[in-house]
This record gives C-alpha cells, structure tokens and sequence, in this order.
C-alpha cells in the first residue's frame, strides 16, 4: 500500500501507465502465443528435432516425391537415418454416421507413427500387419468433432469411401501431419500400389528420423551419394534426380508463416518498447514534482540506492498491475488473432495461455519495469546534488532532466520510425502481390471439391459418366450457367505433372526432358473460369475415340514454339501424341508470388487409365453463376447428393475466395503490422505532446518574465522549439539508420522485396517528423501566447 500511496494524487497518469502497460504487453502476449503454437513449440513426439522432411532434388525444382523403387534404395542403403516413412494424401468421404463428409486425409506407411515417435491418446496406431487392413487413425480434433470424444469412437467402424474402416486410435492434442489439413490416417501398401515398378513415378512422400548426432549436412552428404549410385545405374529414370534436399519437419509444416510471424512479434515488441519511453517519460514528469520531497528523504539520511529502489519499486507496482491485466488482455487477444487468422496458419487449434506464454509475458513485464523506471530513478536519487530541492535557482537539474526527456522521445520516435517503415515496405509489397493477375476471372464461380469413392469410380468410363450426368443435372440450377470440372484447381497447392517432348524437334539429354503441370478438365471449363483462350476449347466431340488433344499455356508455348503458333503442333505425353488444339493464358497454379508454370490440359474423355484414381480422388468442380456463387451452394450439394449419397462436397465457396485465401498468412501479417505501426506513431505523439507540454510548463515562470520584458512571441517560439525539434530530428536520423538496416530483412520474405527502400523510409521520416512537430507546436503556441499576467502567477 505504502509504494501506491505516491500515486493518489496523480491517478490519471497512474491510470495511464497500467493501461499503457497492459495493451503493450497485452499485445505482445498474444502475438506470442500464436508464435508459440505454431513455431516454437515442439510437435508432441519423440525427439522432434530429428525429424526431417526428405524431397528428391530434381533439375527443375527442389522438392519432388520419392518412387517406389528409389524410396526402397533410399530406405536400405542409408547410414544415417533411424527410420524412413513413406506417406500420401488422401481423401476421404466420410458416410454412416450423420451427413456425409468429405475428409482431408493420409495415406501412411505402417512404421510412419513409430518413425514419427508419437504415442496415441486412445488405442494404438498403425503396425506391420495393418498394411492392407481396413483400419483408420483419427486425430484429436476430428475425434472431438465428429464424434463428440466419445472414447468408445476406437473399435467403431466407419465407411470411407464406401469401404468399412475400423478405428483403431486417437493421435494426441497438437500433432499434426505433414499435410497439415489432413485429420485421418489409413495404412499405405506400397507394395500393392500399381505405379510401385516404376522407378520415373515419383507419388510418394518421405519423413525420416535422423541418428544421434547425425546432422542435417551428413545426412544429405550419405543421401546424395546414395542418389548419386541411382542416377548412374537407371540413366533413363534418374537423369533428372540430383539426389536428396533435407528440411526440419516442423518447418515444412509452418512454411512461409514462420519468417512472417517473428516479424510481427519483433513489431510488437518494438510497439512494447515506444510504450515504455512513453511511461518512462510520464515517470520523469511526476517525478520531476515530488523534488522536494525526494531531497528531503535524501537530507534525513536516505542514501541514493535506497531512494533509486524506492522511486524504482513505485513504478514496478503499476507495472506489475498492468502486466497482470495485460496477461489477461493478451489472452483474449489471442483468440481473437486466431478467429482472424482463420485457416492462414497451422497449429491455431493449440493457441493457448500455456507455461511459456506466461514466461514470456513476466519477461516482457519485468523488461518494461526497468526500461520505465530505472534511469528516471536513478537520475532523482542524486536529489541533493543535483539540488533538486530548489529547481529554480540551479540549472544542472533542468538541463539533466531535459536531456534525459528528450532522450526518450528520440527513442520514441527512432523506434516508430523503424516500425512505420517496416509497414510501408510490407503494405506496397502486400499491394504489388494482390496486383497480380492471377490468370482467370473467377467472378460469380463457384468452387466444389469432391472425392468419388474408388470402389465405384475406378475406371474413366464410371468417372466420364458421373461427370456427364452431374453437369447436366447442374446446368438445370436456375442459378447455374454453365459447370466444369479440372482434376486439380489453382492454387489448390497440389502438384501433378508429366514429362513431355515435342515431336518435331530435336531429342534433349535425358537430364533436360521437360517437364508440365498436367491438368484434366471438362468442356467449358476456361469458359466458366474466364481463362483467355486462343484456338479451340475441349468439347463434347472430344472423346477417348478420336485425336487426342491438348491445351498449352503461355509459358509452355513460349519455351518451345516462341514467336510462332503452336497450334497443330503435338507433344508426345508417355505413349500419346497431343494436337495442340489451343494457347491459354497462364494461370498461377501455386500462388500469385510463384513464377509461371508450363501447363499443359487434356480433356477429361481422353484420360489414360492410371490417371482415373487420381482424378477420382480430387475432382474439382467450377460453377458459373447469375449471381452470389454462395446461392447455388446448397442447390449444388443437393444435386451431388441425389446423384450419389456417397460422395460428400465440401470446399464450397467462391473462386475468388480461394484466391483471397491464398494471401490469407500475407494478409494477417500485414494487417497486424499496420495496426503496431498506427500505434506505435499514436504513442510516440502522445509522448512528443505530453512531454512538450510539461517543458513548457515548467518554464512558465521564464515565458512570463520574457512576454512582460517585451519580448514577442514569434521571437520565442523557434528558440523554445528548438531543443524539441533537436530531439525528433536525432530520433529521425537512428530510426533511418535502423530503418535501412530492418528495411533489408523486412523485403526479404515479402513478394518481390528490393532490400532497403530509400522511399520508403523517407515517406515514413517526413510523417512522422511532421506528426512529431505539430505534437511540440501545439502546446508551445499555447504557452507562447498565454497571457503574461497569469504566467508570472502560474508559480
């Protein structure tokens, strides 16, 4: 009680620094606890950080799936690894119990749990024998989901995919799959699987668990010899294979949000630190009016440290008290960071006010007790000294005390400035990557993924007449145009693809075949999506008896056709010779900050038969509207569900939504910058004001005495400027300095970053000196102008 008494007569700047301290940490606890479920905190298995991701390298990009054969040679030969997993993505649909619905799912070798090191939360996982069993694997979210955890879900049968599935266990709360979307597990046989003889068809994904001590450059040193032995021994099938690229799992699994989150946590904490020169200002005011008291402590025997940790701990008390609020507030924010990050970041299920979030946020807050209250203590435990007691008649106080003031509100603005050029930089870049034509329309589409059960749709024919019946019965919608299908829609982040030669040209080495992003669709389906489109689109006299066709893009065409048309050329894909038959407009497959892609389309009639699994598994519909896409959705799925009761749609949401979802992690970052910046600027004016505003007062007396001597206002008011200013342009010149230095990192995770941006940093200068000088204008007009007489009363 004693350390509050000193602050019951100035409650309101009391007031304000609990408050400021509880929304700077506040902040900052939330941005961390997102940072902590998604990054720092380890996946729950064992060893987690012996875990890696294996991509084959190949000549024309960096992560590739492993064959069959290669991932067996890999397997045995390695001496650097405890274990090898293989797994694939899957979808199911889920029947038999409630609505049908679609699952996002894996396919996993029987060891992949054992390798992974995670124990289940109910019954078991996978074992050897389950290889070609009917069992399934849940995770804890699914199971509470669907299931409302019921622990009696395990040794339940459910259908997927019209096959009964038992499940056999419960992953625990936090695990997540490599495909991070993915909520099911069912065994993978490799050893059934039709592509497992041949060494070119790569479908497989790899984890695998490093041996003690082994690190990520040994392993890859062992792997790509191993690579190394294949390419030399199957010259045809491995030309392209440059061997092995390893990547902490955890990391493949946050991707780009990883870079992206530690800038937002650095912003905030950089928002945490504008706020505590703010307070440290506010505690050199008040404290500036206690002199005399602090000089009389100090004349009764109190010796400097005991007068610093007294001035010291009456600051910590409201720190504290808006640490603890700040804690809460930080958990409510939170949540609300995870409502607006929607699906844009992994792990957002496991966000929580956890040991380390707390840590951290007692960090920060002791962190803040000192930058608040240690130099203004410090300085005022020297009171007789500095002769405190009678302030007026010594200038060694008042000059001290203005430096230190002024010290803080360079640092103040230094550091806003180094966050308003992190938000320019983001904001322009953010603003170019949404410039970006992305390849189709998409206006008025509506997009629906489906899963045909295997059972029944093994065969083109069955797939073929499943999508004749569905357009047609689509098309009747009232509030349908037009329907399409493509087996895998842009910026789905799925890959497919298909070496190729051009017939006609010369043979390239077998390391330099290309290679396109292999697409099948349905007639009209660059009608519905708005693609540009040269030449002839796929249509109904398209069929598994006539000429076999193919639609290139741009990108493609260019490659081997530039400066003349493709059309009438043809392509060799595997044993089929393609008529180019059109030239579309390239679309971004993988997103608007990815390079183009050489595409290449066939009509869904002419698929080969190993690709109808595929196209069974994923088949993406697109349906052109009157008007809202979302109107047609439950028209939509009712016709689905009529057609067969199996088959569950899901993903059912506009076009131009997938569109906004893949910037969904770009966009909570820079939304959330702008937000630290706009604060940061609105603290840093708050302090230039409030601080100004107290130097002035304490020169009343001086205004005064100088107003009544003659002296005219317009004389004095650039001399009283003048030290102020002094202190934002020192502020201005560290924050440019800091700035150039930020600006550098910042650019380089943003779309098309260009390293320091002169600019940029020179817009948020002139904005901030501008903000910084009307901040010290006001309250020294008023104080210019205020009328003598009552100047000289003032003291």
């Amino acid at each position: 009680m004693r350390l509050l008494t000193a602050w019951r007569r100035r409650r309101a700047v009391a007031t304000a620094i609990v408050v400021t301290i509880a929304l700077g940490i506040g902040a900052a606890t939330a941005v961390y606890a997102v940072v902590e479920a998604v990054i720092v905190r380890a996946l729950p298995v064992r060893d987690p950080a012996r875990l890696v991701w294996l991509w084959n390298a190949r000549v024309e990009r960096d992560r590739a799936p492993f064959s069959a054969l290669d991932f067996f040679d890999y397997r045995d030969q390695n001496e650097v690894l405890d274990g090898l997993a293989a797994f694939t993505n899957w979808t199911a649909n889920l029947t038999g119990s409630g609505d049908a619905e679609r699952l996002e799912g894996v396919r996993v070798a029987p060891n992949f749990f054992d390798v992974v090191g995670v124990q289940p939360m109910l019954g078991r996982t996978f074992v050897g024998a389950d290889a070609r069993q009917q069992v399934a694997v849940l995770t804890e979210r699914l199971w509470r989901r669907r299931f409302g955890a019921d622990p009696a879900a395990v040794g339940r049968i459910v259908s997927l995919n019209g096959a009964g599935h038992t499940i056999v266990g419960v992953l625990p709360s936090g695990f997540v799959f490599p495909f991070r979307d993915a909520e099911i597990a069912v065994p993978l046989s490799i050893e059934t699987d039709p592509r497992r003889s041949d060494r070119g068809a790569g479908f497989l994904r790899v984890v695998g668990r490093l041996k003690a001590g082994v690190s990520v450059t040994a392993a890859k040193t062992n792997l790509d010899a191993i690579g190394a032995r294949l390419r030399r021994d199957y010259p045809d099938a491995n030309a392209k294979k440059l061997g092995v690229n390893l990547f902490p799992l955890d990391r493949e699994i946050v991707g780009d949000a990883r870079a992206l989150l530690l800038i937002l946590l650095a912003a905030v904490i950089v928002l945490l630190l504008v706020a505590c020169a703010n307070i440290a200002n506010l505690v050199l005011v008040t404290t500036t009016a206690r002199r005399r008291e602090i000089s009389l402590r100090a004349a009764l025997g109190a010796t400097r440290a005991r007068l610093a940790v007294q001035l010291l701990s009456e600051v910590a008390v409201l720190v504290a008290a808006g640490s603890v609020a700040g804690i809460f507030v930080g958990r409510s924010l939170a949540r609300v960071l995870v409502w607006w990050a929607g699906t844009a970041l992994p792990r957002l299920d496991d966000v929580a006010l956890t040991s380390g979030v707390t840590a951290f946020a007692l960090c920060a807050s002791a962190g803040a007790a000192l930058l608040c209250g240690v130099i203004p203590a410090w300085l005022f435990s020297s009171a007789p000294a500095l002769g405190l007691a009678d302030e007026a008649r010594t200038s060694s106080a008042g000059i001290a005390q203005g430096r230190l003031r002024r010290m803080f509100v360079a640092a103040q603005v230094a550091a806003a400035l180094v966050l308003l050029v992190s938000m320019l930089i983001t904001v322009r870049s953010f603003n170019r990557l949404q410039a970006v034509k992305p390849g189709f329309a998409g206006r008025n589409v509506l997009s629906v993924q489906l899963a045909l059960p295997p059972a029944k749709y093994a065969r083109p024919a069955a797939i073929v007449s499943f999508a004749d019946t569905l357009a047609s019965r689509l098309r009747e919608l009232p509030a349908v145009r037009e329907a399409a299908a493509i087996s895998l829609l842009p910026l789905s982040g799925l890959l497919s693809t298909q070496d190729y030669r051009v017939i006609g040209q010369p043979e390239p080495p077998a390391d330099e075949i290309p290679q396109a992003h292999y697409r099948i669709v349905t007639p009209g389906y660059f009608r519905v999506m708005g693609v540009a489109l040269r030449g002839h689109e796929f249509d109904d006299t398209d069929r598994e008896t006539t000429r076999r066709v193919a639609i290139v893009s741009r990108t493609l065409a260019d490659r081997h056709w530039p400066g003349s048309s493709p059309l009438g050329q043809h392509v060799l894909v595997g044993r089929d010779a393609l008529e180019v038959v059109g030239v579309c407009d390239d679309v971004k497959q993988f997103g608007l900050d990815a390079a183009p892609t050489a595409d290449l389309y066939v009509p869904l009639r002419q698929m080969a038969d190993g690709q109808a699994p595929l196209v069974a598994a994923r088949m993406y519909w697109v349906v052109g509207t009157a008007d809202d896409p979302m109107a047609a959705a439950d028209p939509v799925r009712a016709v689905v569900r009529r057609l067969d009761n199996d088959i569950a749609a899901s993903s059912t949401r506009p076009v131009l939504q997938v569109l906004e979802a893949s910037l969904g992690s770009r966009r909570f970052n820079t939304d959330l910058i702008e937000i630290a910046a706009a604060a940061s600027l609105l603290l840093a004016v708050i302090g230039v004001y409030s601080v100004t505003a107290f130097a002035m007062a304490r020169r009343t007396r001086e205004i005064g005495i100088r107003l009544t001597l003659g002296a005219r206002p317009a004389q004095m008011l650039l001399p009283v400027l003048a030290g102020e200013w002094g202190a934002i342009a020192l502020g201005l010149l560290v924050g440019a300095a800091g700035a150039g230095v930020v600006s550098q990192v910042v650019s380089s995770v943003q779309f098309d970053g260009g390293g320091v941006e002169p600019g940029a940093i020179a817009m948020a200068a002139a904005t901030l000196g501008a903000a910084a000088a009307i901040a010290t204008y006001v309250p020294a007009r008023r104080a210019i102008h205020a009328d003598p007489v009552a100047a000289l009363r003032a003291e």
